[in-house]
């Protein structure tokens, strides 16, 4: 991939993803990857200054019926609240494009899998 920075405000979300057990960040510009297909990446972010791996996802929320592309990063090692700063994101790798899922239990399952896809980058 490319070894581009990007940059975006964490902004409040809906806490969907906090109550499957996969808290992400919002980022309030989904523009900034205009030029990349939608899906899930592994990504580093660094906030305050700190590293962490995370799996971004841009694209829409199907499985809640939305079309609206949006911009949201789980980080596998990171459970603070930083809402309100900015944080820097490189992509690492393309993991999977949109998918649409029956319900909450198969998308769990497949971030787990997500998860452990992007762990293996790390290796």
């Amino acid at each position: 991939m490319e070894n581009k920075i990007y940059s975006s405000k964490v902004i409040h979300g809906r806490k969907i993803g906090k109550k499957m057990g996969f808290p992400t960040i919002n980022l309030a510009d989904p523009g900034i990857l205009a030029g990349h297909k939608d899906g899930v990446y592994a990504a580093t972010v660094s906030i305050e200054n700190e590293n962490h791996l995370g799996l971004l996802y841009k694209g829409p929320r199907l499985i809640l019926g939305e079309t609206e592309t949006i911009l949201e990063i789980y980080l596998l090692d990171f459970e603070r609240e930083i809402y309100g700063q900015t944080v820097s994101f490189r992509l690492l790798n393309f993991i999977r494009g949109v998918m649409d899922f029956s319900d909450t239990e198969a998308y769990k399952k497949q971030l787990k899998k997500d998860v452990q896809g992007a762990g293996k980058l790390l290796k």
